[in-house]
């Protein structure tokens, strides 16, 4: 056996380890993303989550040309009649 054959098995029998290696840890890193959170991670959480500020209420103004809810009620049991019972007509097809 010469050292250039001696040099060439060296060097596969590495690249077999290290493939074997990268498989390993490949295979079992999923695991690591799915566990569970531990209560430590839980609490660190939700403390940060108390030391937000919270969102003011944005109120909805209404536009003058809008609908009101009876408007609509009655555009809809007008619209619906005699169709199926179903999507937007759900409910409007009879008094």
């Amino acid at each position: 056996m010469t050292q250039l054959d001696a040099f060439l098995s060296h060097t596969t029998v590495r690249h077999a380890l290290l493939a074997t290696g990268v498989a390993l840890i490949l295979i079992t890193s999923p695991g690591y993303a799915l566990a569970k959170r531990s209560a430590s991670d839980t609490a660190t959480t939700a403390n940060t989550s108390s030391t937000k500020k919270s969102v003011s209420k944005v109120t909805y103004q209404r536009s003058s040309s809008e609908e009101t809810p009876a408007q609509r009620d009655r555009r809809m049991y007008r619209e619906c009649k005699g169709m199926h019972n179903a999507g937007a007509c759900r409910g409007y097809t009879r008094k």
